[in-house]
């Protein structure tokens, strides 16, 4: 039988902002919300959707990796995602 008390939902929305760039693409911007918190964070990248839900599993207790721990130590260190 599945348990589902530990279970992290979240809702991501995704739009295109109007206003295209010179090369003919849209930028666009999200929103993530987690759940149980109702915490909301504003996504520009999709590697902002990773750190907000391995962030929120973290504080969870789960252990998101090494390759997470890693990255977020990268992330402070430079200002940017790993290559």
């Amino acid at each position: 039988m599945l348990m589902f008390d530990s279970a992290q939902s979240f809702v991501i929305k995704i739009w295109l902002e109007p206003g295209g760039s010179p090369v003919g693409r849209l930028p666009w911007r999200g929103q993530i919300t987690h759940l149980p918190s109702r915490e909301s964070r504003a996504v520009r990248r999709l590697d902002d959707i990773t750190v907000v839900i391995a962030g929120a599993l973290e504080r969870s207790g789960a252990d998101p990796g090494w390759h997470w721990r890693w990255g977020r130590h990268w992330r402070t260190w430079t200002g940017r995602p790993l290559p």
